[in-house]
């Protein structure tokens, strides 16, 4: 028993820090207005190659980890058509999107980060 505790912990510290991503964005909503936060609204392309670099290099990064979790519900939605949800909402020909909405009325809180961006850009629009 107190080897399994042991490992639960272990494990536990090691995901702590992983951006919490939710897929539906009326839930993550919901969950953002509960704890006053606002949205961080990825949209990936499944073939993006740019999309798959920026999580290596750019969400695995423990500063922006923190960041994301502390001020934001983070969401990810892959465009797959223009009529997908919530991608019609805030439509993109840049793969990747960040999109830093409100929870209030989903507006936009800043210009989208569009295209690659670096660790220091999303820093910076953190």
């Amino acid at each position: 028993m107190k080897t399994f505790l042991v490992l639960f912990l272990m494990a536990a510290a090691l995901f702590s820090e992983q951006i919490r991503w939710h897929n539906d964005f009326d839930k993550a909503l919901f969950k953002a207005k509960e704890e006053k936060k606002e949205i961080m609204l990825l949209v990936l392309k499944k073939e993006c190659a740019e999309c798959k670099k920026v999580f290596v290099e750019v969400f695995n990064d423990k500063e922006v980890q923190e960041k994301v979790n502390r001020k934001y519900i983070a969401v990810v939605a892959f465009f797959e058509h223009e009529n997908s949800y919530p991608v019609e909402l805030f439509y993109t020909q840049s793969f990747p999107t960040i999109f830093f909405v409100s929870s209030k009325d989903e507006s936009y809180l800043q210009k989208p980060l569009r295209g690659y961006f670096t660790k220091d850009d999303i820093l910076e629009s953190l």
